[in-house]
């Protein structure tokens, strides 16, 4: 069964907001931004990963932080350049494709979704997903993955 990522409102409210993917889709969703927009990828990143992986990775000094510290690296003023990124680049980008269209297969991966986004460098570097889908990331998958993403944290916004 392939790791999932949780981000959560509220780890101990199980009614809390959240967005929950596996790691594979998670990887390809990361990579369209990226396709999109490298900087501003890096951003949505930082809104997905852990401080304490984050700085981990990166070689930042912990300041104590452990890997049971789950907060996202992303300071929430922050937060609005990614909803900006996901609305004004990223959903328009995919809605000039067929629906239909299954990005994997435009993408030459390869025989292994982890090895390409780890050639990709920046942020990919540190990735280790589970490589275990190759297909089915449809445009339409995008869309929906990228709105459900987006509501999540203008919903985080509201809630703080």
């Amino acid at each position: 069964m392939p790791r999932r990522i949780e981000l959560e409102v509220d780890y101990d409210n199980s009614d809390a907001p959240g967005f929950y993917t596996d790691f594979d889709s998670y990887g390809v969703i990361l990579y369209y931004a990226y396709s999109v927009n490298k900087d501003l990828a890096l951003e949505l990143y930082k809104a997905m990963v852990s401080e304490y992986y984050y700085k981990l990775e990166t070689g930042m000094p912990l300041e104590g932080l452990t890997d049971k510290d789950s907060n996202v690296y992303l300071p929430l003023n922050d937060l609005p350049q990614v909803i900006t990124f996901i609305n004004n680049q990223v959903l328009p980008s995919l809605e000039t494709l067929p629906l239909d269209l299954d990005l994997s297969t435009t993408w030459n991966i390869g025989n292994s979704i982890e090895a390409f986004l780890m050639n990709q460098g920046s942020f990919f570097e540190y990735f280790n997903i589970d490589d275990i889908e190759q297909d089915g990331y449809t445009v339409q998958y995008f869309i929906g993955s990228f709105k459900q993403l987006n509501a999540f944290f203008k919903m985080l916004l509201t809630k703080i």
